[in-house]
């Protein structure tokens, strides 16, 4: 299991606690009775990839605080628009899609340079908690947790100490007998990179609210370039909600033109409106259970 964003708050145990829970009330649900119960009593072993802690560092300390360097500042800026703008293309709400498109084209005729790196990052913040989708979740609902949560995916990004010790996450729980690797948010993007170093044969990867397509993301920032499924890997699922502000593309396949034997057609789900990019949310719907309980 790999995790994305979200509060330092949560522990390793409780995150593994919480989606073995999920998975098992799916396969119960779906006629898997047998698999929840190897699930449940750890016959069948669950790993937790957990590097959440190497965000301490950027947890801000009031509404003010953007306590990270300049170009992190950007690259939040940037995915905060990119975010606006996947409202704008695919809400299924078009009260949704016209307000993001509203609040992107505010952002760019308020920004300028003349501001410095981390007022715009700030308003981005602000403009995101406005939208149907986002504020629903509680995403930015308080402007320090937009501002961690945006934080997070660019300390990854421009930080490679944190980068290269998440990857290191990753690839220290896999083991001669590991058959499959599910992945949330940024954790996505973690597991993606981290395969591509993996020296022995994957056969599932199931991804979901997946922000692999984000512009600040994929342009010359994921590794390695050009785009192409880890060779390691035999299988690989991905599941979107349509309303999940996070994912960006509802075809990812369209990225990754060597893949049609390995990446599959998104699976779209609808998740609950309180929070359309929840872990625990994707965990409830058999499109994303499914391929696991094939495995199990």
């Amino acid at each position: 299991m790999v995790h994305g964003i979200g509060s330092t708050d949560e522990t390793e145990e409780e995150l593994r606690t919480n989606w073995v829970r999920a998975l098992a009330h799916t396969l119960r649900d779906n006629d898997h009775p047998e698999q929840a119960d190897r699930l449940e009593e750890g016959s069948t072993s669950v790993a937790v990839a957990y590097y959440r802690h190497l965000y301490a560092p950027f947890v801000p300390r009031d509404d003010w605080d953007v306590p990270f360097p300049e170009q992190m500042a950007l690259t939040s800026e940037a995915v905060g628009e990119n975010i606006m703008d996947n409202i704008s293309r695919h809400a299924s709400d078009p009260t949704d899609s016209a307000e993001a498109a509203h609040e992107l084209d505010e952002l760019r005729a308020e920004v300028g340079p003349e501001q410095g790196p981390y007022a715009p990052v700030r308003l981005v913040v602000a403009l995101l908690g406005r939208l149907g989708p986002i504020a629903r979740s509680g995403f930015a609902a308080v402007t320090s947790t937009g501002v961690f949560h945006l934080g997070q995916v660019a300390a990854y990004l421009d930080d490679e100490s944190v980068r290269e010790q998440a990857i290191d996450a990753v690839l220290s729980r896999v083991t001669p007998d590991t058959k499959a690797m599910i992945a949330h948010s940024l954790g996505t993007v973690v597991a993606y990179e981290a395969l591509h170093r993996l020296d022995q044969p994957l056969p599932l990867l199931v991804t979901f609210g997946s922000p692999l397509g984000l512009r600040s993301i994929i342009r010359e920032r994921l590794r390695p370039q050009p785009l192409r499924t880890p060779e390691q890997l035999k299988r690989w699922v991905n599941v979107a909600d349509r309303d999940d502000y996070i994912v960006s593309t509802l075809r990812l396949r369209t990225l990754f033109p060597d893949s049609d034997d390995v990446l599959e057609r998104t699976r779209l789900v609808k998740n609950a409106n309180g929070d359309p990019h929840a872990a625990l949310e994707y965990l409830k719907h058999w499109e994303t259970v499914a391929p696991l309980a094939q495995l199990l």
